[in-house]
């Protein structure tokens, strides 16, 4: 569900092995009926609603979007409704406590709408690290 622009809150589904690191799994029909994120081009940040955040934006993740259907059989069966699924090993990077089955997560693609493809996170950083320098010698 969209709950501002570019912001969608969707329960959590759990873990499969379906899915790499740093890709977000969500079954493919609510992908598209109630979402405007595109799995081909926007990355998002991903949160879990009422828990702060502990990473600076420029060392965030960014993750790709996984539209589930029959090839992932195992990530698609976490995402009847559109839960949103992790890939296995993902509580070992997260620097937050664990999501458990049915907690609320944010997907943010604001970044991704505003900037275009984010490719990953050393990209995103390098976009800023830019941005900064241009404003600090006035170029």
């Amino acid at each position: 569900m969209e709950t501002l622009k570019h912001w969608y809150v969707t329960p959590y589904g759990g873990t499969s092995t379906d899915l790499r690191l740093f890709q977000v799994g969500i079954r493919r029909e609510a992908l598209e009926a109630n979402t405007t994120l595109n799995p081909e081009v926007d990355r998002v940040r991903v949160s879990i609603v009422g828990r702060n955040r502990v990473r600076p934006l420029a060392l965030d993740r960014f993750f790709e979007i996984v539209a589930l259907d029959g090839r992932r059989l195992d990530a698609l069966r976490r995402s009847l409704h559109g839960e949103a699924v992790f890939p296995e090993g993902d509580q070992v990077v997260r620097r937050y406590e664990a999501p458990e089955i049915g907690d609320e997560i944010l997907l943010n693609s604001v970044l991704s709408q505003r900037l275009g493809c984010l490719p990953d996170s050393a990209t995103f950083a390098a976009i800023l690290q830019e941005l900064f320098r241009r404003r600090r010698t006035g170029g």
